[in-house]
């Protein structure tokens, strides 16, 4: 039987499709990077760093945008045993028969996304704003800002304690705006 020609080489190449992929969960960027290895595969797995409450204070974390998916472009003929078999790899995501993402959707998500890491805004901490003291011996201890200081990264903020209204100066690291409902 002859060798497959150019054209159909080519024409195997453009028949490629974006798929969602199943992952393991805060192990998605491991099977990103093992299938980024594998030729014929395009990988797209947008992660977002945001500052978390921790019981040791505020603490930057790197998470999947979507936990336990990320994006891969290629042949499916060709290449899903290689990509379904592949370290960290869970399985396709599909409805009956196999379903592609098109294009346009997976371009929209990069031009939101450019960078492999969005940073997440850390919401400023501004004079008005409710807080909760999360270290030190006033932890626990909710308040309001009253002023942004020029030290480093530091706040004024108004608290009640033992009946009376006190003032203390924090580092913003030692604070969590209030959620309000």
């Amino acid at each position: 039987m002859p060798s497959p020609s150019k054209t159909e080489d080519n024409l195997r190449a453009d028949q490629s499709e974006w798929f969602c992929l199943r992952a393991q969960i805060k192990r998605e960027h491991i099977a990103a990077s093992m299938l980024g290895r594998t030729e014929g595969v395009e990988v797209f797995c947008p992660r977002i760093s945001q500052v978390k409450k921790t019981r040791t204070g505020k603490k930057r974390f790197v998470d999947a945008l979507f936990p336990g998916y990320l994006f891969a472009c290629f042949h499916y003929d060709l290449s899903y045993r290689l990509v379904i078999h592949t370290q960290g790899i869970t399985g396709i995501v599909q409805q009956g028969v196999r379903t592609a993402i098109p294009d346009r959707i997976i371009e929209q998500l990069k031009e939101t996304f450019p960078e492999p890491i969005t940073e997440a805004p850390d919401p400023s901490i501004e004079p008005g704003a409710e807080i909760e003291v999360i270290t030190g011996s006033l932890s626990g201890l909710k308040g309001k800002v009253i002023a942004a200081l020029p030290a480093n990264n530091r706040i004024q903020i108004l608290l009640e304690f033992l009946g009376r209204e006190i003032t203390v100066s924090v580092t913003t690291d030692s604070v969590l705006l209030s959620k309000r409902y």
